[in-house]
């Protein structure tokens, strides 16, 4: 059997970006169609929530570069809601989005990692521990230098046919989770 081994974010990622500079969207930039961009909104549960967007124009996205997100992507807020991870399914409505100035995103080498496995880890107790270790309270909640200080969290892993395994139970009971939930609402209504 294969042993766990403990890595640093920095060894696991291909890509690390801010969002942009928050006058590079404004909300006179946003449009009716486009590029989706994200909020708060979107970053709660494991997967991109995709109910609602505001867009900003393809050229628009084009000029912000790095703060482009895409399919596997993980992306985190780092001021404002802190503790909010989610990954974007290979299966997402869009195959690109833009990332607001209160995020960040990264790519993983998928070698190591699943984007579902690590979100996962970081939904939990110790993960959320470790993703707000330096956390500042004073004013509007914030990560001091979220991307430098997340590349030195660390995070077990077990092989990656293990990390297979373990995203299929907990997929397979979040799905029923939401099932339930749609039940539920469709009985009350």
């Amino acid at each position: 059997m294969e042993e766990w081994k403990t890595y640093l974010v920095e060894d696991l990622i291909e890509e690390i970006a801010m969002g942009p500079f928050g006058s590079n969207i404004k909300v006179d930039c946003f449009q009716p169609t486009g590029v989706p961009v994200l909020n708060g909104s979107n970053l709660f549960g494991y997967k991109l929530n995709e109910d609602s967007f505001n867009y900003v124009s393809t050229e628009k996205a084009d000029s912000l570069g790095r703060s482009n997100a895409f399919r596997g992507d993980i992306v985190i807020t780092h001021r404002g809601t802190l503790g909010q991870i989610v990954y974007i399914p290979e299966n997402s409505k869009h195959d690109r989005y833009v990332i607001s100035q209160s995020q960040f995103r990264l790519k993983l080498n998928t070698t190591k990692v699943l984007p579902a496995y690590f979100v996962y880890f970081f939904h939990t107790r110790l993960g959320q521990h470790r993703l707000l270790s330096n956390a500042s309270q004073v004013g509007v909640p914030a990560i001091a230098r979220p991307t430098s200080t997340f590349r030195k969290v660390e995070i077990e892993l077990p092989p990656i046919s293990t990390q297979h395994r373990i995203v299929n139970i907990l997929d397979s009971i979040g799905d029923k989770i939401e099932l339930n939930s749609r039940i539920n609402h469709n009985l009350a209504a």
